[in-house]
């Protein structure tokens, strides 16, 4: 089990769920390791209720760390935040993304802090035959692997789960993904960084989860959401092809 890493968690009220997920973690997950939230929520409500818990957990004070975006800057932004923040402060040798909806369980987060050390590239996926996804809707489950199949077909890197935000990354995928400028926002960015990734030689490797819908709240994958990630999609591959 890996002893040094961070988590990264970046939310959008999401308040009573990552209070529940930090509780969780903090009691599972190896002390050394640090959880920064990331938040682009409008109010201050999730940072007083999170500091709450931070005061009571059983790690460290400083292992926990909390950043407020001004603006909703989009999943991906806020995740290379993290990244960036982890890197600079404590030259991390992992980091582990998540979402803070409670769609992820810790147990899978201990499958990624258990995998071989020497793999750089972890996604948690929803698509190998013994993962499993409990409580979507037939739509949900119609259009995320629509999305997916198309990503493979398209660039065909070995990736069955190309949008799960459940990754794990080495200390030189970090680097190559911090000093890139992505060019989508949203949930379509793990997209992006699992190709950026690809292209520097660093294959993903797939370990199977189970997957929860959302504890709380209602999902941001809206029409919009849809729309973009089509444009994301093109976007990627356009600018494949130009680098080619």
């Amino acid at each position: 089990m890996l002893d040094d890493g961070a988590i990264v968690l970046p939310t959008y009220n999401e308040t009573e769920s990552i209070c529940k997920l930090l509780i969780e973690l903090d009691s599972n997950i190896p002390l050394n390791w640090y959880l920064i939230i990331v938040d682009d929520s409008p109010t201050t409500r999730t940072e007083d209720l999170v500091k709450e818990v931070f005061a009571k957990a059983r790690r460290d004070r400083d292992r926990f760390h909390f950043i407020k975006n001004e603006n909703k800057s989009g999943r991906g932004f806020a995740v290379q935040r993290g990244m960036k923040y982890a890197n600079k402060n404590f030259q991390s040798n992992f980091v582990i993304e998540m979402d803070s909806d409670g769609s992820h369980t810790v147990e899978s987060v201990l499958k990624l802090i258990c995998a071989p050390a020497h793999i750089d590239f972890i996604v948690g996926s929803r698509y190998l035959p013994s993962s499993q996804i409990i409580g979507w809707s037939f739509t949900r489950r119609v259009f995320s692997k629509i999305i997916n199949k198309c990503l493979e077909g398209i660039f065909g890197i070995g990736l069955s789960d190309w949008t799960n935000g459940l990754r794990r990354y080495s200390k030189q995928s970090i680097k190559i993904q911090i000093s890139h400028e992505f060019k989508n926002r949203g949930f379509i960015t793990l997209s992006e960084q699992a190709l950026l990734l690809h292209e520097n030689q660093i294959l993903p490797f797939e370990i199977p989860i189970t997957f929860k819908e959302r504890t709380h709240g209602t999902s941001t994958v809206t029409r919009h959401e849809i729309m973009n990630a089509a444009k994301g999609i093109v976007n990627i591959y356009l600018g494949q092809r130009r680098r080619k």
